[in-house]
């Protein structure tokens, strides 16, 4: 835990080769898989690299421009890659795509010969002309889509993957997910090393099996350790299944990968924290905040994990600087809460309360939060306020358990005895003794729940003992005594303390409010016993 993050990441095993790229392929693995805004960034980040197919890149960087209907775009793109390498078959099926989306029929037509003419027999080129038939329209293009896919098919003898990949999210449009899984499947098993393959079959079948779907992109990683796509698309599954180690352990290994993105390593500090590697987290966070300290998220998980470090006097300043900094911030029920926590933290609970009040304004619903709040508003002996927090808390609880009833008692109790004047008082203990009589009625006989309840009607009664609160320590008596243990000084479950506290009460009634000397001469006798046990004489 004392590791510095970026120093045990090139320290630890195996993330040398994870280092390395595919370079502008990782671009087009991008594409095909249907992410083009990924696809974009990493081909006009490597295109000037020296291993670039430049001609193929800007086809790719063309065709991501025609799916995001940059037309003007797209078309400088195709003639650059032909500038580039005329022969080049695929720009021509770029032109021509564009030509089928300006209504060019013909001229569309006559790329696409090109194109085939120069890939004699490339099923792959026959498929990039079947999917800008139906990119362009799949219903008055259908002849057009189904010749080319036969050419592919016949030229390849039914082994090209993207015959399948095609034809799957053809399937996918139409929302017959089943079958377009497994025509993903059919390109993984003619091209093992797919990876669109494997990624459209993962998303397709993530929602219905998440293990299975996990299990694909393991085989593609397998594959193609060095693939930006693979790990990070395995990382997101990891992530989305809630394996927090395993997302936060592969986005270690992908953000070492020159082809990741900046906003991944936000996600890996959220990763980070998720799986409780605070420092870690922390260290990923300081980073990017160096070089951008606006970054809302980063400020919030730099709270998130000084506050889970107890480092409450930094998370206190952390929080003081992300509300300051983000007025118009989007903040979220946690970072209040989180603030409330720290300032806890460090003693200041009356800031603390504030932070709380903001968080359940904003959200009623959480009993979570409720429940926080009640304990606060205790801390701060706003006693009242405690019980009506808890209370609220419990109102959203399906079935409250025994002990949320007896905490209740118990609130109402501390907000009876401190309360302002004695109708208060009276009105709130005997909301705490509804409480308590629900776990009388439901659970095992208890000597403490009639110590609460005689508490209760004592605080309701001016601080004094009547015949309701006597017959409460009577029946806690009466199951205090069925255990002669409990009359050892040696058994530590305070057991005595009970036994002085009813005799003292039940003294005190005799004597003032129900006079019976022989009843107030025994349980003198009883008390003064009592009192011998917890402070024996000296010899």
């Amino acid at each position: 835990m004392k590791k510095t993050v970026f120093l045990s990441l090139l320290l630890a095993g195996g993330l040398l080769a994870s280092a390395q790229t595919q370079g502008y392929k990782d671009g087009i693995e991008y594409y095909k898989a249907g992410q083009y805004d990924n696809a974009r960034t990493i081909l006009e980040r490597t295109l000037n690299d020296a291993s670039t197919d430049k001609s193929l890149a800007n086809y790719y960087l063309g065709q991501v421009a025609l799916n995001q209907g940059d037309k003007a775009a797209a078309k400088s793109y195709f003639e650059k890659g032909l500038s580039i390498d005329g022969d080049n078959a695929y720009n021509y099926v770029g032109i021509g795509a564009l030509d089928l989306l300006n209504g060019q029929e013909s001229e569309a037509a006559n790329q696409f010969k090109k194109a085939q003419g120069l890939a004699k027999k490339n099923a792959e080129v026959s498929v990039a002309i079947a999917r800008a038939y139906y990119n362009a329209d799949p219903v008055k293009y259908a002849k057009e889509i189904q010749k080319n896919i036969d050419k592919a098919r016949k030229d390849s003898k039914n082994q090209d993957p993207s015959i399948y990949v095609l034809e799957g999210d053809m399937l996918m449009d139409a929302q017959d997910f089943g079958a377009a899984a497994a025509r993903y499947e059919n390109a993984i098993v003619n091209d093992p090393s797919n990876s669109e393959g494997y990624v459209k079959y993962a998303n397709a079948y993530f929602n219905v099996n998440k293990n299975y779907g996990i299990q694909k992109l393991e085989e593609l990683l397998k594959q193609q350790p060095n693939s930006a796509m693979a790990q990070r698309e395995l990382a997101e599954k990891y992530f989305l299944a809630d394996h927090w180690k395993k997302a936060s352990d592969l986005y270690g290994k992908y953000i070492q990968n020159p082809n990741h993105f900046p906003e991944d390593k936000a996600r890996y500090a959220v990763l980070l924290y998720w799986g409780e590697k605070y420092p870690e987290s922390l260290g990923v966070a300081n980073e990017i905040l160096a070089n951008d300290p606006s970054n809302f998220v980063m400020q919030r998980v730099r709270v998130l994990d000084q506050t889970a470090m107890k480092d409450y006097s930094a998370a206190v300043e952390s929080a003081k600087k992300f509300f300051e900094s983000n007025p118009d911030g989007n903040f979220n029920t946690n970072d209040y809460m989180t603030y409330a926590e720290a300032l806890t933290g460090v003693g200041q609970d009356s800031l603390a309360v504030v932070q709380y009040e903001i968080a359940a304004e904003r959200d009623p619903k959480n009993g979570d939060l409720l429940k926080n709040l009640s304990t606060i508003y205790s801390q701060n002996k706003e006693y009242t306020k405690s019980a009506e927090a808890y209370d609220a808390y419990l109102q959203l609880q399906e079935n409250p358990s025994l002990n949320d009833f007896f905490g209740m008692s118990g609130r109402y109790l501390n907000a009876a005895v401190n309360a302002a004047d004695t109708v208060q008082a009276k009105e709130l203990a005997a909301r705490g003794l509804d409480y308590v009589g629900r776990v009388i009625e439901r659970a095992e006989p208890n000597p403490l729940f009639y110590q609460r309840q005689g508490r209760l009607y004592i605080a309701a009664n001016e601080k004094k003992p009547d015949a309701d609160a006597i017959a409460a320590y009577d029946k806690m008596l009466e199951l205090l005594n069925a255990d002669p243990e409990n009359m050892n000084p040696a058994n530590e479950n305070n057991a005595l303390d009970m036994y002085r506290e009813a005799y003292a009460f039940e003294i005190m009634y005799y004597a003032n409010f129900n006079i019976d000397k022989d009843k107030q001469a025994y349980f003198t006798e009883k008390f003064n016993t009592v009192k011998d046990l917890l402070t024996p004489k000296a010899e």
